[in-house]
């Protein structure tokens, strides 16, 4: 992309800096929690103010993981990553701008900075516990990060912190009871099984030149392609014990066989990272599918 181009799109490597197709898919999860915890569609100031809050926040947080990232970034690029970068449903503009050079870290610190207060301040006016998840996500990330070529299990505390994201909308409308677990461990199950194994085995190839620790580093592409099609059916299977009515249940499971369950028998059967790819892309929808099994709670 000519320098020209770029600069006609900086607001489009600024969303792509934070994901945006990815945040907004992900404002499924809190409003999961949300729907789930008041058994109804939450007041309007609530789904104003929480909209606004989280939006900002996924923001804030993929932001952050570029940033965190970006010196390996700029190592694996000259090792094929952006090859692979080209398909994800999340580029606008260019993956991991700030890895190219696209943008400056300091603007990306400012962005990341103005982001993240906002998002702290209505998560505030919310519930000072939606504050606290906020705050114990961008510790997750940040911990997350740091794991990268120490160990492959920091895909766990990649699945904590998305389900914490979750739990963040309920605590918006109700304090957390037993119920709450359920929603947290799907959204970690589908983290885990769903976008981070698929993610890192389509990144195979460069992430073993510099030094990335992951289940396909370690362990290889058949073992990760494997675990990616056990942690589907559990994902799918879990939603049938979900304390939801059983409508809501028939269409989680039914989403998951569509985006998690039948794609990762595919990619089991051609464990490539092209195959995984085109896996994450379809897993990446299952929570805004997963929203529309919230109906049942709320007509």
């Amino acid at each position: 992309m000519t320098e020209v181009a770029l600069k006609r799109s900086y607001p489009g490597l600024f969303y792509d800096l934070a994901r945006g197709k990815h945040t907004f898919l992900s404002l499924s999860q809190p409003a999961m929690g949300a729907i789930i915890a008041g058994a109804a569609l939450p007041a309007p100031r609530v789904m104003i103010l929480g909209l606004v809050a989280a939006t900002c926040g996924y923001f804030a947080v993929y932001s952050l993981n570029d940033v965190l990232d970006h010196r390996v970034d700029r190592e694996s690029l000259k090792y094929g990553k952006s090859e692979r970068d080209v398909n994800d449903i999340g580029v606008a503009v260019r993956k991991h701008p700030l890895a190219w050079g696209d943008v400056s870290l300091k603007a990306s610190l400012a962005w990341i900075a103005s982001l993240g207060l906002l998002s702290a301040a209505i998560a505030l006016l919310l519930s000072p516990a939606c504050l606290l998840a906020f705050a114990g996500c961008v510790a997750l990330e940040a911990f997350y990060c740091a794991l990268r070529r120490i160990t492959w299990m920091k895909t766990f505390v990649s699945g904590a912190m998305v389900g914490l994201g979750g739990l963040a909308g309920w605590l918006a409308v109700a304090p957390l009871n037993r119920d709450a677990v359920y929603l947290f461990y799907f959204l970690a199950l589908w983290e885990i099984y769903g976008r981070n194994f698929s993610n890192d085995l389509a990144d195979l190839a460069s992430d073993s030149r510099v030094g990335i620790r992951t289940v396909a580093t370690v362990f290889g592409n058949r073992v990760s392609a494997w675990s990616i099609l056990v942690g589907a059916f559990v994902t799918t299977g879990f939603t049938l014990i979900m304390p939801l009515p059983a409508l809501s249940r028939i269409i989680l499971a039914a989403a998951g066989m569509m985006s998690m369950l039948i794609p990762a028998v595919e990619l089991a059967a051609n464990p490539t990272s092209e195959q995984s790819s085109a896996y994450f892309n379809k897993a990446s929808y299952y929570p805004t599918l997963a929203l529309l099994a919230m109906l049942p709670l709320v007509f």
